[in-house]
C-alpha cells in the first residue's frame, strides 16, 4: 500500500513539472528588422522614408497590444532646444498583418508618445505587420545632425506575462541645403575652436574671434544670431559666468551689428542685420573677449556657440563653433613704487624734520580659489651709510584699505617696525584678488645724526 501511495505522489510531481515547463517555456517576444537592413532607424538626404516589420511571437493564448513610445526627442546636437517635432511621422503598411488589427492610418501622422499601434485577436495570433517612418518637409528644419529613441511595448493583455520593450535609435542628418550655404561662420585662426588664452596678451583680458562669410544674396532682409547653449565649465567642475564673456562686431560697414563689448547670452540673441533690401557686409569678425579674468578660477574651460540665419520668417542652423577658455594659474604679488620692493628709504633725514611716511601699495592677483597671506621680513633696522641706527620706537607701520579691500587687514593700528616676519593681511575665505597699503612712519630722535636712512624689506605671499 505504501509503495502505492509513493507512485502516486511520484506522478503528481511529473504532472506540475510538465505544467510548470510549458508555462516556463511559453514563447511571448517581439522583434523587429528594418526593410534596408541594420538595427537603427537614419535618414539623410537620399532617404526620408524607412520601413519597419515587427513579428510577435505569442503561444500563451492570450491577447496582447503593442504601444509606441518615445524614449527621447530628435534634438539637434549642436542645440539641444531645437527639435524635428511633428515632422518625424509614421504610417501603417495596410495589408501587411494577418490576423489582429493595425490601428495607424496609412497616412502620414506625427510620431506620439504611448500611441496604441497594434492589437491582437482573441486567441493572441502570433503576427507581423510593417510601420513607414519618415522625415517630412525637411526644407523647414533647421539642418545639422539630430539623435532620438522610440520604442515599442509587447504588452499582455490577459495573460501574467511580463511586457517586453525594443528600443530604436534615430538618427536625422538634415543637409545644409539653400540659403544656409550662403553663410559660414569659422574661427580666424583656421582651426574649429574659438580659443581664449589670457596669458596670452599684456592686458589678461584674452582674445578669440569668428569670420562671418556671407557668399550669397538675399531678396529680403536676415539676421545672424547666436546663443551659448550649455554652460562654460572646467573639467574640474568650475563655471565661468556667460556675462565674462564679451563680444563684439567692430568692422561692419554696411548692417546693423552689435559693435560694443556685451555679454554672450544663453538665449538666442541677434547680432548681425542686413539692410531692408538684403545687402550685407560680405565678410566680417565676430572678437571675443573676457570681461574679468582674475574673477574665473584657473583651468580650462569648453562650451560652444551656436549660430543661426533668420529670413524669410524661417530659422536655419549655421553650426556650432566649440569654445575654449585657457585660464592659466595666477598667484603674485605687486609692489609699488617698484625701488621699496626690497627696502624702506628716508633719504635727507634731520634731527629738525616732522615725522615722514613712506606708502607702500601691495597688490595680490590670484585666481586660484584658495585663502592666501602676505607677511613682511624685516632684515635690518633703520641703518644709515655710516652705520647709525634708529631705534625701532620711532618707526612704525599700519595696513590700510584701497578700494574697500575684502580682505582682513592685520594691522589696523600703529606697532614698531621690528626685524622678524610680521602678518600684514589675510585674504577673504574665497581667496578673492585684492589690494592694500602699508604706510610707514618715522619720527625723527632729537639726537639723530643726518644722512640717508635704510632698512631691508621683504614681502612674502604664501597659500594658507
Amino acid at each position: 500500500m505504501q509503495k502505492v501511495f509513493k507512485i502516486i505522489i511520484f506522478g503528481l510531481i511529473l504532472v506540475a513539472s510538465e505544467i510548470f515547463c510549458h508555462q516556463a517555456q511559453a514563447a511571448f517576444d517581439l522583434s523587429y528588422m528594418l526593410d534596408e537592413g541594420g538595427y537603427r532607424l537614419e535618414f539623410d538626404r537620399i532617404n526620408f522614408s524607412r520601413g519597419i516589420t515587427f513579428s510577435t511571437l505569442n503561444d500563451t493564448g492570450s491577447r496582447y497590444e503593442i504601444r509606441q513610445r518615445i524614449e527621447s526627442p530628435l534634438r539637434s546636437r549642436d542645440n539641444p532646444s531645437v527639435t524635428i517635432g511633428d515632422n518625424f511621422v509614421v504610417r501603417g503598411f495596410r495589408g501587411s498583418n494577418k490576423y489582429g488589427d493595425l490601428r495607424l492610418p496609412t497616412g502620414d501622422i506625427a510620431v506620439r508618445n504611448d500611441e496604441l499601434i497594434y492589437v491582437s485577436n482573441p486567441a493572441g495570433t502570433a503576427d507581423s505587420f510593417t510601420l513607414v517612418y519618415g522625415i517630412t518637409n525637411s526644407q523647414e528644419l533647421a539642418p545639422g545632425y539630430y539623435t532620438g529613441r522610440i520604442s515599442l511595448i509587447l504588452n499582455p493583455i490577459s495573460s501574467s506575462q511580463l511586457p517586453v520593450t525594443k528600443v530604436i535609435e534615430v538618427y536625422v542628418n538634415i543637409p545644409n541645403d539653400g540659403g544656409s550655404l550662403s553663410v559660414t561662420v569659422a574661427p580666424v585662426e583656421g582651426a574649429s575652436s574659438i580659443i581664449l588664452n589670457p596669458s596670452d596678451t599684456n592686458d589678461l583680458r584674452g582674445t578669440g574671434n569668428a569670420v562671418v562669410t556671407i557668399n550669397g544674396t538675399f531678396n529680403g532682409p536676415f539676421k545672424i544670431m547666436q546663443m551659448l547653449p550649455q554652460p562654460i565649465q572646467s573639467q574640474e567642475g568650475k563655471f565661468i559666468d556667460n556675462n565674462n564673456l564679451l563680444f563684439s562686431i567692430p568692422d561692419a560697414q554696411k548692417g546693423v551689428a552689435i559693435n560694443q563689448p556685451t555679454p554672450v547670452s544663453n538665449h538666442i540673441q541677434t547680432i548681425y542685420s542686413s539692410r531692408p533690401d538684403g545687402s550685407a557686409d560680405k565678410a566680417f569678425i565676430i572678437a571675443y573677449s573676457l570681461a574679468d579674468p582674475l574673477s574665473m578660477v584657473a583651468g580650462n574651460y569648453r562650451s560652444r556657440i551656436q549660430y543661426l540665419l533668420e529670413s524669410a520668417g524661417k530659422q536655419i542652423n549655421l553650426g556650432a563653433l566649440d569654445l575654449e577658455i585657457r585660464q592659466e594659474r595666477i598667484f603674485e604679488i605687486s609692489i609699488s613704487p617698484q625701488d621699496q620692493r626690497y627696502s624702506i628709504d628716508f633719504n635727507n633725514l634731520k634731527s629738525t624734520d616732522g615725522p615722514r611716511t613712506n606708502e607702500v601699495l601691495i597688490e595680490v592677483k590670484t585666481n586660484i580659489a584658495r585663502p592666501y597671506q602676505v607677511n613682511q621680513s624685516m632684515l635690518s633696522e633703520l641703518v644709515s651709510n655710516n652705520g647709525e641706527k634708529i631705534p625701532s620706537k620711532y618707526f612704525s607701520l599700519q595696513t590700510l584699505s584701497v578700494n574697500d579691500t575684502k580682505g582682513n587687514l592685520k594691522i589696523a593700528n600703529k606697532i614698531p617696525v621690528e626685524k622678524g616676519n610680521v602678518l600684514l593681511f589675510v585674504s577673504d575665505a574665497k581667496g578673492s584678488a585684492d589690494k592694500f597699503k602699508v604706510i610707514y612712519e618715522l619720527t625723527c630722535p632729537a639726537d639723530l645724526r643726518a644722512g640717508n636712512y635704510s632698512s631691508r624689506i621683504t614681502y612674502t605671499l604664501t597659500e594658507i
